[in-house]
């Protein structure tokens, strides 16, 4: 499917330094949050691990 109309569309290094993200400063409470997040992250992949090794056994029997 072709269009008459030509079609600009910007490349690789085409966006500009203001579009850019700026990196926010962490405060040591966001660095708490994330720590927390990420703890409660691997607890709950720990018991789904726990869980499947259950149930795989569980099977098994």
């Amino acid at each position: 499917m072709t269009s008459d109309k030509h079609d600009t569309r910007a490349g690789p290094g085409d966006a500009g330094y203001a579009d850019r993200p700026v990196k926010r400063p962490q405060s040591p409470a966001d660095r708490k949050r994330g720590r927390s997040a990420t703890k409660l992250f691997t607890w709950l992949l720990g018991v789904g691990v726990v869980v499947v090794l259950v149930l795989t056994v569980a099977a098994m029997i």
